[in-house]
């Protein structure tokens, strides 16, 4: 395993510009998560990448991720780390104690040591390699950019660990960027938990079906669409069909309403 601390880039590679040049366009969009990746493989050929925020005895928040040229396997892996594997990583280790505010990390599967982590993601579903570059924050939680090589890929070369440390301080700033314009503009207070989220939605449409209630409450909880795919084990679009069904059972069309609905429901509306 190898960890670095990412320093302030000068003048940048040929391929990193490119890649960061090809997220630019997208920045904002739904399809940022496949053209962001297709960018990035300009230059850096990863099969896969993920994005999430990970914090102490918390479950981590997944904010996107993807495959490119491949069966997508991002979802389920993401949904088996979220499940309970995120207890026993200890990739992030390194980054979290080292005062650092941008590092980068590159770790081989047998590196991963924990041997249930190694085989549910990495043995599973074939992937080889992980470069991550991460940023810490005042609360201890840790925004990290993760890109894969899978078994049928070679092995990270020294030139493109160079890439990527040029690559990094762009890419950490675009994917939190896009993280901002695409997280929703309203949010439930913080007294109200899931459970009772789930109470009061069930309480305005009784016959709300389970994957349907199980994406409301997520959307209450202010996650992205991607991050509901990822923590369902689902794709972003089937997160779009679950929510359209729901909020037709509402007599709603966005966001904004079911929040409304939810806190006036709950006595805490304006």
């Amino acid at each position: 395993m190898q960890v670095w601390t990412v320093s302030e880039p000068g003048v940048a590679a040929d391929a990193a510009q490119a890649a960061l040049l090809g997220m630019i366009p997208h920045l904002g969009s739904s399809g940022f998560r496949s053209q962001a990746l297709a960018a990035i493989n300009l230059g850096l050929p990863s099969g896969s990448w993920s994005v999430y925020r990970i914090r102490r005895d918390a479950p981590p928040v997944c904010y996107l991720s993807g495959s490119h040229a491949r069966p997508d396997t991002t979802p389920a892996c993401l949904h088996a780390y979220r499940t309970w594997l995120y207890r026993h990583d200890r990739t992030f280790e390194a980054l979290a104690d080292a005062r650092q505010p941008l590092q980068a990390l590159h770790l081989t599967a047998a590196d991963v040591p924990d041997a249930r982590h190694r085989h549910a993601i990495y043995e599973r579903h074939g992937l080889r390699e992980r470069l991550s570059v991460a940023s810490s924050f005042p609360d201890d939680s840790i925004l990290s950019v993760n890109l894969y090589r899978h078994a049928d890929q070679p092995g990270f070369a020294e030139r493109e660990l160079e890439l990527f440390s040029r690559l990094a301080p762009g890419l950490l700033a675009m994917v939190a960027r896009q993280i901002e314009l695409c997280e929703p503009v309203a949010s439930v207070p913080a007294g109200l938990p899931p459970e009772r989220l789930r109470e009061l939605l069930l309480q305005l449409a009784p016959s709300l079906p389970q994957r349907e209630l199980d994406v409301c409450v997520r959307l209450l909880a202010g996650m992205s669409h991607d991050g509901i795919a990822c923590d369902l084990g689902i794709s972003a679009t089937t997160v779009k069909t679950y929510r359209n069904r729901a909020y037709a059972r509402f007599g709603i069309h966005h966001n904004n309403e079911l929040f409304a609905l939810v806190l006036q429901r709950s006595g805490r509306g304006g």
